[in-house]
């Protein structure tokens, strides 16, 4: 064989495999596309409602992996804690607060409260559900202003740990609206730094540096899945729930069971948790693949 006609064969095989490659690439893209835009039914076992005491108007949950327990907010300014049973151990009125979503930061296993309209996050101890401290968010983001005064304000909160991080961590806060439309408060992720660690003021300030416009209305809730390192947020109208990459990309979305989901929480043990408007709190074996 000559060295030209071996050359030729050698080029049009490293062509064949780049176009195989080029052409596999675009297929797995196209395929991530569609899971991305088309919601699919959510593959889970359904536990039931575990709540043997009514929370009226639950409007966010989260898990305390230390307690082994549910903290609630509820529509009318209280806190409180259920056994995954659905024992009531616990609850606490903070003046009246209008708490619209509740996180943990693992590490200290302090709980924090997202105050809507205020567009305050308040700190607090779980033992006794005692307000430690208060952290205002800035409402502007990059000239714009995102959490509008007298909109309909921040909705859920997420706390994402990091121990690279000077705070342990940053918030997610979603920002509840009913139109996509621009002129319109935007229906939008908010990633926030709050000084958790680097003051012990109990006043401070936390500050937006990341936000994500939704193409869905009506962020109801937001959870961290440690997992698969990335968002769930749950949409109340659109009865969605949305992964979402922390760079601001969505891997998927699911039809969400149940009716007027207004909080959600995964426990790390396999099991998601939704609060619903209504009372209920619905424990689902989760089947998502990551």
């Amino acid at each position: 064989m000559s060295y030209k006609r071996g050359l030729l064969i050698f080029s049009i095989i490293i062509i064949s495999v780049a176009l195989v490659y080029f052409l596999v690439q675009m297929e797995q893209s196209a395929t991530i596309e569609t899971g991305a835009s088309r919601p699919v039914a959510l593959p889970y076992n359904w536990i039931g409602n575990i709540t043997q005491k009514q929370i009226a108007e639950p409007s966010g949950i989260t898990y305390h992996p230390t307690r082994r327990s549910l903290f609630l907010a509820d529509d009318s300014g209280s806190v409180h804690e259920v056994s995954l049973e659905g024992r009531l151990i616990q609850s606490k009125g903070l003046n009246e607060r209008d708490i619209e979503g509740i996180t943990v930061d693992p590490s200290t296993g302090l709980l924090y409260a997202a105050v809507e309209d205020d567009e305050v996050i308040l700190e607090l101890e779980p033992e006794n559900l005692a307000i430690q401290r208060e952290f205002r968010i800035g409402r502007n983001f990059k000239g714009e202003q995102l959490l509008r005064k007298g909109g309909m304000g921040i909705e859920a909160i997420a706390f994402v740990p990091d121990a690279s991080h000077p705070e342990g961590g940053t918030f997610w806060i979603g920002n509840q609206s009913f139109s996509l439309k621009a002129k319109d408060e935007p229906s939008v992720v908010c990633e926030v730094v709050v000084p958790l660690r680097s003051t012990t003021a109990k006043q401070a300030d936390g500050v937006i540096i990341q936000a994500y416009k939704m193409n869905f209305i009506d962020i109801s809730g937001l959870a961290y899945d440690a997992q698969g390192d990335f968002l769930v947020l749950i949409s109340d109208t659109t009865n969605l729930l949305v992964e979402l990459k922390r760079e601001g990309t969505i891997l998927r979305q699911y039809l969400l069971p149940g009716d007027e989901q207004e909080g959600v929480v995964l426990d790390g043990l396999g099991y998601m948790y939704v609060a619903q408007e209504n009372g209920a709190i619905i424990k689902l074996a989760d089947r998502r693949l990551r």
